[in-house]
């Protein structure tokens, strides 16, 4: 019997120790997650959650954030032997969010975050942000590399191991009183399709000493489409639009704070798909100019469905817009039932015909053709698009920036690939294969994106 014993125990330690390792790597997935939805909120009074369960970035299950844990036992020591030690784990951390230490990387919310029925006016509830130590102008010293926020966190040893989630209306409170940052006005917001050469602009923009860039945050993206998730995951319509425009406007506002004087302007690259909620943006930030980047239909369709790409495409079937919903019932359509090219295609569609709808409604907004980019070498964006975002004054004064542009343009948008060159050559976008189901995708779903706006 003791022996059986003694082996029991052994036995018990060995597994513990597999669960650990084996537990590591969704743990570190769980970092490159965004907004998830969470059910519940389990008690307790700490501002903070260190470590919340990790997520799977493909199915995107809700989850429990537990506020304490209870469990001193082997399987968290094992677990934590495997990270560094945090440096600010001794700092309060709201007051680092006061000072600009930490920003945000994500958020997560629950069914009734944004519920209408509640007595908050157009306040929300249960909103968490997940904040960690980063360079947010990284990309500035090499904006190719850094293209999108993701580059820039996973250069953050801190963002790997020790983020805090912490109630967002917490931090937005304490950034009231801080004296030391000051907020930038939203000066322009670029839409696109996906593959189009918005990136070549937001990276241009990088060049200027006066801008911030922050590029595809997450959170944005997820805060636009909450409504929609809530919809889609619960079979719930009790989500306030007031309560939801108010967690964009701050998340814009978390993004909008520097103590580098030298910055005056902040610019916001959005993930493709945001471009559905363009009206949505434009009527919270009206002074802001906007573009959006377009491409032939059937070269934007296959640049979307290549492997590895077509990540957003997939997302729009499982969680569908608004605007995609609503096209799918147009055109008596059951999205569950169409191929990946059609469900791809009628996506697109839907952020073209966004774009075009605010451009003509309201007069505002700069259509930027890729064919353009690329027959002009890239000089449409320094002979239209910067002077339309009220660049023109630094483009004149300063022949370093003009030069740092130049270079710029002549570098692949996201040179992060492995095995690819970073010299941008605009011949190879000439052998782009268009298959017969990307054709056929396009006439049925993209017809009137074929040969793109007239005129800009």
């Amino acid at each position: 019997i003791h022996s059986m014993v003694n082996m029991n125990t052994y036995s018990a330690i060995i597994l513990v120790g597999l669960l650990a390792v084996t537990s590591l790597p969704a743990a570190s997935a769980r970092y490159l997650v965004g907004n998830r939805i969470s059910p519940t909120l389990d008690g307790g009074n700490d501002h903070s959650v260190e470590n919340p369960p990790a997520l799977d970035n493909e199915s995107e299950p809700p989850f429990d954030i537990k506020l304490h844990s209870t469990d001193h036992h082997l399987p968290k020591s094992l677990i934590a032997a495997q990270f560094a030690r945090d440096p600010h784990a001794h700092r309060d951390r709201l007051e680092m969010i006061q000072t600009g230490e930490l920003g945000l990387t994500g958020i997560r919310y629950s069914p009734t975050s944004f519920s209408a029925e509640s007595d908050d006016n157009d306040m929300y509830s249960n909103v968490y942000g997940e904040f960690c130590v980063f360079n947010s102008q990284l990309n500035k010293a090499d904006p190719s590399y850094y293209p999108t926020l993701k580059g820039i966190l996973s250069e953050s040893p801190h963002c790997s191991e020790h983020r805090y989630t912490i109630p967002l209306g917490d931090a937005i409170e304490a950034i009231k009183t801080s004296k030391d940052m000051k907020t930038l006005p939203l000066s322009g917001m670029l839409f696109h399709q996906g593959f189009a050469g918005a990136g070549i602009v937001s990276n241009a923009l990088t060049a200027f000493d006066s801008t911030l860039v922050i590029s595809e945050h997450s959170a944005l993206q997820d805060a636009l489409s909450a409504c929609d998730a809530i919809h889609n995951r619960f079979k719930s319509d009790d989500c306030s639009i007031a309560k939801q425009q108010r967690l964009v406007r701050d998340i814009v506002t978390l993004f909008s704070r520097t103590s580098d004087d030298s910055v005056k302007n902040l610019f916001l690259k959005l993930n493709s798909s945001s471009a559905v909620y363009l009206h949505t943006l434009r009527a919270l930030y009206p002074s802001a100019k906007w573009t959006f980047s377009y491409r032939n239909a059937e070269e934007t369709l296959s640049k979307n469905m290549q492997r590895k790409r077509n990540i957003t495409c997939v997302k729009a079937k499982r969680n569908p817009s608004a605007a995609l919903s609503e096209k799918s019932t147009e055109y008596n359509l059951e999205l569950e039932y169409l191929s990946h090219h059609e469900i791809c295609a009628l996506h697109l569609s839907t952020l073209f015909e966004a774009a075009m709808r605010e451009h003509e409604s309201s007069s505002t907004g700069l259509l930027i053709s890729y064919s353009d980019i690329v027959s002009s070498l890239g000089n449409v964006i320094v002979e239209e698009v910067l002077p339309y975002l009220g660049l023109q004054g630094e483009l004149n004064s300063n022949s370093e920036v003009r030069d740092k542009i130049i270079q710029i343009l002549s570098t692949r948008s996201n040179s992060r690939s492995a095995g690819r060159t970073k010299q941008w050559d605009a011949t190879q976008e000439s052998d782009l294969e268009i298959s017969d189901e990307v054709s056929n995708a396009v006439i049925g779903f993209m017809g009137d994106m074929v040969g793109g706006p007239s005129a800009r």
